[in-house]
């Protein structure tokens, strides 16, 4: 299975849909409002052991940054998952 990230063409919910790799084309449905949505192409997650033991810089907080199937705008309060 894989996930697809999708956004609803009437509300702009962005969402994701767990599915296997022979259905990725098929349409998808908004959970909310049950509208078609289109299909967005997104950089899939990769993870790298950083040098040395360093922790990475958190990301910039002046733009949007997704991790763990969520969001976070501009202000978002640090935490752990």
């Amino acid at each position: 299975m894989a996930l697809y990230d999708y956004r609803c063409t009437v509300c702009g919910l962005e969402f994701e849909v767990s599915r296997p790799m022979a259905q990725a084309t098929d349409p998808a449905r908004c959970p909310v409002d049950g509208a078609e949505s289109e299909r967005c192409f997104t950089m899939p997650m990769t993870f790298s052991k950083p040098r040395g033991g360093a922790r990475p810089a958190p990301p910039s907080t002046t733009g949007s940054w997704r991790h763990h199937g969520h969001r976070h705008g501009p202000g978002a309060a640090p935490h752990t998952h």
